[in-house]
């Protein structure tokens, strides 16, 4: 869908609680985050993305959320609240809140995962290329001393994993192929991103960001309510599914091309307007899964019957299914 510009930050705090946190969590509250992070984990690990970076970059979210969405009125936020706030070390605190900012949409990892530094030392580092500077062809273990070998790429940067391990997962990701006679190559393009990953990447952030803004809004019972509902039905064969999904993407479509046209008659009207700075964000999302006997039905939810999750405030909707399942594409 095409947009106008791009969009500005969210404003510091919306959707977020003006105070503290309680101290013990409610267990269903975790319950449903520990279920958000399972897709999310899934696909971290698909793109390399190692739990000590995740660490970091999350420890850097949880200073900069509290800073901007906790602090109490007319009182500077200290690096103690920050703390309490967060459990962060304020020695952590510290050092992040001084370090400098980081430029918008761009994530910086603390460092790259093993196998991202595998790739890079292949391509760049002399001694793993050949004459034309391409990498070379690597055999698994050196056959003599000092020479290189994929063992000795892996073990040159880190000793904490086994590079048969590594190579595995590489030769699963499809950036190593073994040849007839044993050696390894890196595949062509395997450090080139994939199509539009750039693109992808932004409207996977931008989409699940406002979509969990909004499911967490709802959550913490803030006013007035944002729409967020969902369709949930099982005990389909593979052949409804497939219905389902050619209807919910030809109404859907309708929707945001109606909606896309609304939209830029309206950005039209408002194109001088000084109070023309907000944004509107409308989102439609698809998933289907092949679930367990046992997983059938769920909770509140008898095998084949349907449940919407109902808005704060709206009547139940038959069965009611709490929670967000995805993020709408774009």
């Amino acid at each position: 869908m095409p947009t106008r510009s791009p969009d500005p930050d969210r404003p510091s705090g919306t959707g977020a609680p003006a105070s503290a946190p309680s101290v013990v969590p409610p267990p269903m509250v975790v319950t449903a985050v520990r279920r958000v992070l399972v897709p999310l984990v899934r696909t971290l690990i698909g793109f390399g993305i190692s739990w000590p970076m995740l660490a970091n970059l999350v420890k850097a979210v949880y200073v900069e959320v509290a800073e901007r969405a906790f602090a109490l009125p007319r009182k500077p936020m200290t690096d103690s609240r920050i703390t309490l706030l967060t459990g962060v070390h304020r020695k952590d605190v510290s050092q992040i809140r001084s370090a400098p900012a980081a430029a918008p949409d761009v994530v910086a990892a603390a460092s790259p995962s093993l196998g991202s530094q595998v790739l890079s030392r292949w391509l760049a580092d002399d001694g793993y290329r050949d004459e034309a500077g391409r990498p070379r062809p690597l055999p698994r273990v050196g056959r003599t001393e000092g020479e290189v070998s994929f063992e000795t790429l892996v073990t040159g940067i880190s000793r904490d994993i086994r590079p048969r391990a590594l190579l595995d997962e590489l030769l699963h990701a499809g950036l190593v192929a073994e040849r007839p006679d044993g050696r390894l190559e890196l595949v062509e393009g395997a450090h080139v991103p994939r199509g539009d990953l750039d693109k992808l990447a932004y409207y996977y952030g931008r989409n699940l960001a406002d979509h969990m803004a909004a499911a967490g809004h709802n959550l913490t019972g803030a006013e007035p309510p944002y729409l967020e509902r969902a369709l949930a039905y099982d005990g389909l064969s593979a052949e409804s599914v497939l219905a389902l999904r050619r209807e919910a993407e030809r109404v859907g479509m309708d929707m945001l091309l109606h909606l896309n046209r609304m939209a830029m008659e309206l950005a039209d009207r408002d194109e001088e307007r000084d109070d023309a700075h907000h944004r509107f964000t409308a989102g439609l999302y698809l998933y289907d899964a092949a679930d367990p006997p046992a997983a059938a039905g769920g909770p509140g939810l008898p095998a084949g019957q349907a449940g919407t999750a109902p808005a704060p405030g709206d009547a139940n909707a038959g069965n009611a299914n709490a929670g967000s399942d995805g993020a709408a594409p774009p």
